[in-house]
């Protein structure tokens, strides 16, 4: 099964010369995992990417987190795509 990982955090920065100035930082993540993965290792691979993020962007306003896993209906069973 396949999943994507998206985290990204943004905010308002002081930038001198400028009345308002935002700073937004996104990662994207592919895995292929078994279907028996946890929803802890799932969440660990998430963390991992928070991490990233804010690793390069310190305190940002909001920092936001999304798991996608793709699938789809065929013939009467889930089949997963990717």
């Amino acid at each position: 099964m396949k999943i994507e990982i998206e985290v990204r955090a943004f905010g308002e920065v002081e930038f001198q010369g400028t009345e308002d100035a935002y700073k937004g930082v996104e990662l994207m993540r592919v895995h292929k995992l078994s279907k028996d993965t946890t929803l802890g290792e799932v969440e660990t691979l998430l963390s991992t990417l928070f991490g990233e993020v804010e690793n390069g962007y310190n305190n940002p306003k909001q920092c936001l987190g999304k798991i996608t896993i793709r699938a789809k209906k065929e013939n009467g069973e889930i089949v997963y795509l990717g």
